[in-house]
């Protein structure tokens, strides 16, 4: 996953969207900028498909 932290989009890696100039993340890292607020996942690759279920299999967990 790419993503830049603090940023606003996070991108599957081959993402034809992702600038380029993002650092790129762990799976775990990615799960934890998504949890910030004004961060979302890409919808136009798979960051989208994968991430956000799992965000919400651990809803009230926190």
């Amino acid at each position: 996953m790419h993503g830049r932290r603090g940023g606003s989009v996070v991108h599957e890696s081959s993402c034809r969207r992702a600038e380029g100039s993002g650092t790129e993340l762990r799976t775990e890292e990615a799960l934890d900028a998504l949890m910030r607020p004004g961060v979302d996942a890409c919808h136009d690759c798979d960051a989208a498909i994968v991430l956000i279920p799992v965000l919400q299999l651990g809803e009230g967990h926190r």
